[in-house]
């Protein structure tokens, strides 16, 4: 049993070794300024305007997701009757589109959309299925009788539902709108192509305006602690949360117009602006410079099965580290497993930029023989998108209940063969879960892809970038819509899985 335990550990710890190289890289170089040189850089006007507009950025994003992540799934789980797996395809659909590509598409249908406002809404577009899909599982889960009872009892439908229905599903709103605050603060495509400049967009400008890289570690430093912030708040409020499901079988849904009126109005508004802005550019872009539609999927082609093969290794990488981890935190509760599940979020933090040039460092510095390859780039991967992964299978061990482990070893069976043969085949839809939205991230991914990619290695999002600073832009929708089309994969996967999980 010990023996167990501490190989779990050795892994675990060995996995938090490599999520905490980002973070070792930036004190690092911070160390390097000296402590005069880096409160005057600390506490000068600049590095406060990147905080406030961070944090300004990282509370409206988070409370508009939240809320939109609420009301639709309240909209699904009750307001839908028939079709319910279509609807959640659609509205979950926002996750196979990049923010810099929802960016560019209003820009393109609107200039002048830019600053905090505009970046709030591109980024809230994107985001809100984080909220919803959780909220949908624990949602369709959730008893009515409760609910029914307060109104008998004088309460209208939304005060029931906040006053009794919310506080059940209360553990994956938060889950939700964690990874909403760490993806805003984390973004950096979507802010800056509507010229709004959080402390992402400080970072990079700061990394491509100077050789001394310590003014951006300093910016990185900063953001990393605001990110633990976050993630030790929410570990405490979920802590304190009661996410026990209603014993009490769910009722039939009803078609209720006011929520398909909402769910339409979110389609048009989510999806159908950004694939039909990609198709109007196209449309105007008249000379693509093709000789046919032969010659036009020979270009597409390579850069889609690129793009397919990375993802899925790293979202095979991604889910087989995330497994142990998520035991290892979970059961029992140690200050160890405390530590490596708040080191976990530390990449995800992090813009890819940071990330990737530390682990540049450590390719250039101690393993040379990786740098540049396939492996580096897939490690950088693992450093940025574990959390994605890593959320959904430790909420699903921790719904394991503690009878269920109990019941397996008094039947003989040790700690390692009841997490393998009771605790992990229940995890398993939220391991595919997991798994499908590392695969989303590492595909649209940008940064660490430009930075750490082997030579010769171009992707989807890659291109789209660098073809929108070309300004070829109709070169670019192409490259945007078959992005769209590749990340729709995972995202009809967690559709199927969370369309599931209603159903049991």
């Amino acid at each position: 049993m010990r023996s167990g335990r501490i190989a779990l550990g050795g892994v675990s710890i060995g996995v938090a070794l490599l999520l905490v190289t980002p973070a070792i890289y930036l004190v690092v170089r911070v160390a390097g300024i000296g402590v005069d040189q880096a409160t005057a850089l600390l506490f000068r006007p600049r590095t406060g305007q990147l905080l406030w507009r961070t944090v300004q950025l990282a509370v409206v994003v988070t409370a508009a997701s939240t809320l939109m992540g609420v009301v639709l799934a309240w909209c699904v789980v009750r307001g839908v009757a028939r079709g319910r797996a279509v609807v959640i395809a659609l509205l979950a659909a926002p996750l196979a589109i990049p923010s810099y590509v929802s960016g560019f598409v209003w820009t393109r249908l609107f200039p002048g959309f830019e600053g905090l406002w505009a970046a709030a809404l591109v980024l809230t577009l994107v985001c809100y299925p984080l909220v919803m899909l959780p909220t949908i599982a624990l949602l369709s889960g959730a008893g009515r009788a409760e609910e029914d009872a307060a109104r008998t009892l004088g309460c209208g439908p939304v005060g029931a539902f906040v006053r009794v229905t919310l506080p059940r599903v209360r553990a994956g709103v938060i889950a939700g709108g964690l990874l909403v605050a760490l993806y805003t603060i984390s973004d950096f495509g979507g802010p800056a192509i509507v010229r709004f400049e959080p402390f992402t967009v400080g970072i990079y400008n700061a990394y491509n305006g100077t050789l001394d890289r310590s003014v951006a570690a300093l910016y990185g430093l900063v953001l990393a602690v605001f990110a633990m912030v976050l993630a030790v708040g929410e570990r405490r409020v979920r802590r304190r949360v009661d996410s026990r499901p209603s014993p009490m079988r769910p009722r039939t849904a009803e078609n209720r117009p006011t929520a398909w009126g909402m769910i339409v109005a979110t389609g048009v508004v989510g999806v159908c602006v950004p694939v039909a802005g990609l198709l109007r550019e196209l449309s105007e872009s008249r000379r693509l410079g093709f000789d046919g539609v032969g010659e036009l999927l020979a270009w597409i082609i390579p850069y889609a099965r690129t793009t397919t093969v990375l993802s899925v290794q790293a979202a095979i990488v991604i889910a087989v580290l995330a497994i142990p981890l998520a035991f290892f935190i979970s059961r029992p509760r140690s200050r160890t497993g405390d530590a490596v599940e708040m080191v976990s979020y530390l990449g995800y933090t992090l813009p890819g930029v940071t990330v990737a040039l530390a682990m540049v460092f450590v390719g250039t510095r101690a393993l040379p023989e990786l740098y540049l390859t396939a492996t580096m780039l897939i490690a950088t991967y693992v450093v940025l998108f574990m959390p994605v992964c890593l959320g959904p299978v430790r909420s699903s061990v921790d719904a394991v209940a503690p009878a269920v482990s109990e019941v397996s070893r008094t039947l003989g069976a040790g700690p390692l063969a009841t997490a393998i043969r009771v605790q992990l085949p229940l995890a398993t839809p939220a391991v595919l879960a997991g798994s499908a939205l590392a695969f989303l991230s590492v595909a649209k991914e940008l940064p660490a892809t430009l930075m750490l990619a082997p030579i010769g290695t171009r992707t989807l999002a890659t291109d789209m970038w660098s073809l929108n600073n070309d300004m070829n832009y109709g070169r670019a929708a192409v490259l945007g819509l078959v992005l769209i089309v590749v990340s729709s994969i995972p995202t009809a996967v967690l559709s199927a899985l969370f369309g599931r999980a209603r159903q049991t």
